[in-house]
């Protein structure tokens, strides 16, 4: 069942893909057999040696391989933003760019976010407590005086006050956040990868609708 919820002010939501278990069979040998060290990247994301791959392609949405799985996160993505309150009638949304990755034991995710998109969401293929989804409250950046969130300034810690919020990186999650959070994730902490599959979301006007406050539709740009 979906669950959104607040933390540092930001909606974060949480589902279980439908059928994640029949696309998880068809994708996951694809994954293992295409991100290997001769034809993938590795992540710029983590201080860990050796660091975790990441597919050469950001666009696996483009890919027919994985097909069925992105129909059924664009479901998502729409039942997100509508329990939001988003107008779907005014916007197009686009997914820009997704990648897979592959996280071995010990490996982990460092700090950071994305700053070219509006959200950002991972999908789980396959993880068995194998490190959870990190998102940070980011006092370091605010403007004026802010009490440090750790012991001994609070008597106890709950959603007001707790600097980090932790969603569990279990196979089948999809978890959808503000792209601008800063986020990481725990360690894989056994002998088999981890693999998730992560994404970045833009929303545009749809074309004929002005606004001054959101990006137009593509459809009007002009390439130079």
């Amino acid at each position: 069942m979906a669950n959104i919820s607040k933390w540092f002010g930001y909606p974060i939501y949480i589902t279980k893909l439908e059928n994640f278990e029949d696309i998880n069979k068809k994708i996951v040998p694809v994954i293992l057999r295409d991100i290997t060290p001769t034809n993938s990247q590795y992540s710029t994301t983590t201080d860990v040696k050796p660091k975790e791959l990441q597919s050469i392609d950001d666009n696996l949405h483009k890919d027919k391989r994985f097909k069925e799985l992105y129909t059924e996160l664009s479901k998502v993505i729409q039942g997100c933003l509508s329990a939001q309150k988003y107008n779907l009638d005014l916007f197009e949304i686009y997914i820009t760019k997704s990648w897979a990755t592959l996280s071995t034991k010990e490996q982990f995710i460092s700090y950071h976010r994305h700053m070219s998109s509006h959200f950002s969401f991972v999908y789980y293929p396959q993880a068995h407590e194998q490190g959870n989804l990190f998102l940070l409250d980011d006092d370091a950046h605010k403007v004026g005086l802010t009490i440090p969130k750790r012991d001994p300034y609070f008597t106890e810690w709950d959603q007001s006050n707790y600097g980090k919020a932790e969603y569990p990186g279990e196979t089948g999650n999809v978890i959808i956040f503000p792209s601008m959070m800063f986020h990481e994730t725990g360690k894989n902490t056994k002998d088999i990868p981890r693999l998730s599959i992560s994404g970045d979301i833009m929303l545009t006007m749809k074309e004929g609708i002005k606004s001054e406050h959101n990006i137009p539709s593509p459809l009007t740009w002009m390439k130079l």
